[in-house]
């Protein structure tokens, strides 16, 4: 499996989520637990991440992100097998 900066990864969340702390981010903070992650910043956010790794995520694939592991754990899926 491909292993992605997390640096970068982070700062797609700071693009979309403004207050984030990159020396606090938690990897394994659930969705409900950042400010204004709604289904219009979940929206942002994959657009975001796609746009940064050159990748396409499917439908059911986007539901199932419930955390910033599970993203990173879907780009690094979705880079090895590009």
């Amino acid at each position: 499996m491909t292993t992605i900066d997390k640096s970068n990864f982070i700062q797609a969340f700071k693009n979309v989520f403004s207050n984030i702390d990159a020396e606090h981010f938690d990897m394994n903070q659930n969705r409900a637990d950042f400010e204004n992650w709604d289904s219009l910043t979940h929206m942002q956010l994959v657009s975001e991440i796609e746009t940064a790794y050159g990748i396409t995520f499917e439908m059911d694939e986007i539901v199932d992100i419930n955390t910033p592991q599970d993203l990173m754990t879907l780009v690094e899926k979705k880079k090895s097998t590009s």
